[in-house]
């Protein structure tokens, strides 16, 4: 089994992959934080990708496992949060699309690149929650001062509030 070269810009070149039915090749790399920032997320321990890219009987398919520890914040009282992410993905690569409903369907490459990075960012994005919280019962912050009430009350009458409806 071969290495996938890796280029520039997390740029993976499929061409000869394509043409070789029943070619497998590794793929093993770190998206870096300046690259993972240009994508919205800041990571505590940087996402690493370990897979394959697979040509079985001319359809090409990428498998991978990817782990990182995005740096989040509760949602509600704005602590660190710690979640990692560790998910398997698959994808099936085409070089053109038949049509536009398939492109949702497919990893498009149409100039024989695959962005390595702008698919493991989307997938990351994609698996992470819509919602960050600390711990299921977070009381958030005081409305009124900014007190995180996880913490200690203020005695705000807004914060008496606060509570009886998160």
């Amino acid at each position: 089994m071969a290495e996938a070269k890796i280029l520039e810009g997390y740029r993976v070149q499929i061409r000869s992959l394509l043409l070789r039915p029943d070619e497998v090749r590794t793929l093993e790399t770190v998206i870096d934080a300046e690259t993972s920032a240009s994508y919205g997320i800041q990571c505590k321990e940087q996402p690493s990708v370990s897979g394959v890219l697979e040509n079985r009987a001319g359809v090409l398919m990428l498998k991978y496992r990817l782990h990182c520890i995005p740096s989040l914040e509760c949602d509600r009282c704005l602590s660190p949060v710690e979640l990692p992410v560790e998910e398997e993905f698959f994808h099936v690569i085409v070089t053109e699309a038949a049509s536009e409903r398939n492109d949702a369907e497919y990893l498009l490459a149409p100039d024989a690149m695959l962005n390595l990075a702008e698919v493991v960012m989307t997938d990351l994005r994609l698996s992470m929650p819509t919602k960050t919280l600390c711990s299921p019962d977070c009381k958030g912050l005081c409305p009124s001062c900014g007190q995180n009430l996880n913490e200690r009350l203020c005695g705000c009458e807004s914060a008496d509030v606060t509570l009886s409806y998160q």
